[in-house]
């Protein structure tokens, strides 16, 4: 039998014998789908980004399926709901939240129930999955960030982008057709269970991701209304009222206390973000007294 899924799992080294992992692998085994038409991937060469490209490029099968390691599929039945979508002309496929699991840890929880690990894309309305704070609605463009975390491509089209420079927004701005919903929490992130901890390894990425690349084509921050929406994160975070409403909004809907992260949650990224603009702001400076003080050696040289 041909392979229909080749799932692309980017992992480190130190987390390849990690319990994550391999509750990931045995959830990709337990699907209602023939194990022989599935291949697993796991890559642990060059960073996370490269890994998936890697994936990508030796995935043997007709749909990309694009996992992180902290991932775990909840049920049985998610890869065959997939293969009938694509049967149907479907391009790319997603489930529409994430996964909340009462018996994880109460970060967990919240990063889940505001669909997404980072409450600045909440803000933006670039989340990964839909908040449970907010209604599913059909004509709704949520999420706008694409790409992982059970993220189904069709092979052929996601190998026609640029895997050179492959990041998961950029790619999916290039495959054409239909992203399809799947109405469906079958993916459990399990994202972290201490913030500083996680607020240091979120610096890290978004340092490599957005300060040191230079070949992005999707950007977190675009229009004046993405710019303004960042305006209104900062003085929502900074004035408590507007974030302490979601969180009473967000616990009628769902009873669970772990909506109370949500200010402490935003004001640790905005502490965060703020350090890595300052990181930032000071390293061109540096950079442009430097290349004022080569221009003026240069042109004395001349002289």
């Amino acid at each position: 039998m041909s392979i229909v899924f080749s799932c692309i799992i980017p992992c480190s080294e130190k987390d390849k014998d990690s319990q994550n992992l391999k509750d990931l692998i045995a959830s990709i085994k337990s699907q209602d789908f023939q194990q022989d038409q599935i291949e697993i991937l796991v890559v642990t060469k060059g960073d996370s980004e490269q890994a998936k490209a890697i994936g990508i490029r030796k995935a043997k099968g007709k749909i990309c399926a694009m996992f992180c390691a902290d991932n775990q599929i909840v049920g049985n039945k998610l890869f065959k709901v997939v293969y009938d979508i694509y049967k149907e002309g479907c391009v790319a496929s997603y489930t529409a939240r994430y996964r909340h699991v009462k018996e994880d840890n109460s970060l967990n929880r919240y990063f889940s129930l505001i669909g997404g690990n980072d409450p600045v894309c909440y803000y933006l309305g670039k989340n990964d999955r839909w908040p449970q704070v907010e209604e599913l609605k059909i004509e709704s463009k949520y999420p706008k960030s694409y790409g992982c975390n059970g993220f189904f491509y069709r092979a052929e089209d996601i190998k026609k982008t640029d895997l050179d420079h492959y990041y998961p927004m950029d790619n999916a701005m290039e495959v054409k057709g239909e992203f399809r919903r799947i109405y469906s929490d079958s993916i459990w992130h399990k994202t972290s269970d201490k913030l500083v901890p996680f607020l240091k390894k979120r610096y890290k990425y978004a340092r490599d991701l957005y300060c040191y690349r230079t070949d992005r084509r999707w950007k977190m921050l675009d229009t004046r209304e993405d710019y303004f929406k960042l305006f209104l994160f900062v003085l929502y975070t900074c004035t408590i009222i507007q974030p302490l409403y979601v969180s009473i909004k967000g616990f009628k809907k769902v009873k669970d206390l772990a909506w109370a992260w949500h200010w402490p949650v935003c004001v640790g990224f905005l502490i965060t973000y703020t350090i890595l603009v300052c990181r930032n702001l000071i390293k061109h400076q540096f950079w442009f007294q430097a290349s004022k003080e080569k221009k003026r050696s240069s042109v004395a040289l001349e002289v």
